[in-house]
């Protein structure tokens, strides 16, 4: 016989009827978001070479507006991350894609660099209010035993959104002079539907899928448990934040976003003008876009999908695993990484290069899911949109706010006149912005991760006893 009680074994019968469907409902509408987010975001990544020689914007211009809508982000992300624990997701997240959306489609009207600073730093605002908020909600709908895997998927949509938006600016820009204003245009608009259909998404309680977890397995005492309490949010902001900041896991989390945003950051914003440099594989502006587009969403999935798999499989067998698979798999991304620029701007090696892409691309993915998962595994369920807020304001604004900026600085400090970039030359410029930056700060991250896996299953024991005594 079960031991749950038979008003709350009705009640979670009638939850799961209710929900059974659903919840993989908001997952598609989340995942398309997801993709129109990271479209939006990298439509100009794509145009960049392009947009240069039409506004007359150096190298280090293209750094300066992907900091921009870093910086605008990260400064935003913890307010509307406060915002989302103590309103409905749904409606942090409606308003915040309707935002990106008019900023993104207005970026097409832009003469200069100042029009597209604010464009970019718009856009910025606006995607810093879905991030908390998507993750929280999605927590809430699929529980610990398979989040890792959900957040997997889910982290795939980001990477299709990068291929979408790098082929799309990229191939859209090289078709005639002004072709490029297009692109901006094309993806912002279908935001404004995605805000609508995320506005009528219903709201779940808050710890929900966890909750139902623990009575599915009968750990549930009575009508008195988590199932019929409300969570309580902390009213004291700096209370908050302060009991957050105590979980070492999510300190480690923290840490490992520091140094992995600052590679990925700066790589992603000067792929496609890297590949189109002479002296690297000179290809053209759509042959680039092609290439970065479907090459990272190709290996990227593969890591996203296999990191989540991995996590959870070994998660049976060692609590911290979800941490450890995202240390390991920065440690090893290091050489595949230094051996991929040294290919290009040495050996113009395209079959090459791109194996050492792919591996770096796989592993450079693998803790998107696991990492994901892990954030909200270790935090009380009341406080998992701010957790990831705070993760992400620390992450940027120590990692890659300043990365695009730093890197695209770097390579003009090793041609002052812009001649190289001009003449399409800088691929050495680059190269050695990137030599100097990146690989160590990836085998920092990865021997973090593996370091910090140890305290994971006693912060996860942490946050179970903190729901259980709000739910007392």
């Amino acid at each position: 016989m079960s031991e749950i009680p038979a008003p709350v074994e009705v009640e979670l019968k009638s939850s799961k009827r209710r929900w059974l469907s659903y919840p993989t409902y908001v997952f598609f509408v989340l995942f398309f978001i997801s993709v129109l987010n990271s479209m939006d975001r990298y439509v100009l990544n794509g145009a960049a070479n392009v947009m240069a020689t039409e506004l007359h914007l150096s190298i280090s211009d293209i750094g300066y507006l992907a900091s921009a809508f870093i910086i605008f982000f990260t400064l935003s992300v913890i307010p509307l991350g406060i915002w989302a624990d103590r309103a409905k997701r749904k409606d942090v997240i409606a308003v915040a894609v309707a935002i990106w959306s008019l900023a993104s489609a207005f970026t097409a009207f832009a003469s200069g660099f100042i029009t597209l600073f604010l464009s970019r730093m718009v856009l910025g605002i606006g995607e810093a209010g879905y991030a908390p908020s998507s993750a929280a909600l999605m927590s809430d709908y699929f529980g610990r035993v398979k989040r890792a895997r959900v957040m997997s998927w889910w982290a795939t949509g980001t990477l299709v959104g990068l291929m979408m938006g790098t082929i799309i600016g990229g191939v859209v820009a090289g078709l005639y002079y002004g072709a490029w204003r297009l692109a901006f245009i094309f993806t912002g608009i279908p935001g404004l539907l995605l805000a609508f259909i995320a506005w009528r998404l219903r709201e779940p309680r808050r710890n929900q899928a966890d909750e139902e977890e623990l009575a599915a397995s009968e750990q549930a005492t009575g009508p008195g448990n988590a199932l019929s309490a409300p969570m309580v949010v902390p009213q004291k902001i700096r209370a908050q934040f302060w009991s957050l900041l105590r979980i070492k896991t999510l300190l480690v989390l923290i840490a490992i976003q520091v140094f992995t945003f600052f590679v990925i950051s700066g790589t992603v914003v000067y792929l496609s003008v890297y590949l189109q440099q002479k002296d690297t594989l000179g290809m053209t502006s759509a042959q680039a876009a092609l290439y970065t587009g479907i090459g990272i969403v190709l290996a990227g999935a593969v890591g996203v999908i296999l990191g989540g798999y991995l996590a959870d499989w070994l998660n049976r067998y060692y609590s911290g695993a979800r941490v450890l698979v995202c240390g390991l798999g920065f440690l090893l991304s290091a050489p595949c990484y230094l051996a991929s620029v040294l290919i290009a701007v040495n050996l113009h090696n395209l079959g090459l290069y791109t194996i050492f892409f792919v591996l770096t691309t796989i592993l450079l993915n693998i803790n998107a899911g696991p990492a994901g998962a892990a954030t909200q595994d270790v935090v009380p369920s009341a406080l998992r949109a701010s957790a990831v807020a705070i993760s992400l304001f620390v992450g940027h604004i120590l990692g890659d706010a300043f990365a695009p900026s730093l890197i695209g600085a770097l390579a003009q400090s090793f041609d002052p006149t812009g001649q190289h970039f001009a003449q399409h030359m800088a691929g050495h410029d680059l190269t050695q912005a990137l030599l100097y930056t990146y690989p160590t700060s990836l085998v920092i991250a990865g021997l973090i991760g593996i370091i910090g896996a140890r305290w994971m299953k006693a912060d996860i024991e942490a946050a179970k006893r903190a729901d259980e005594t709000q739910a007392a």
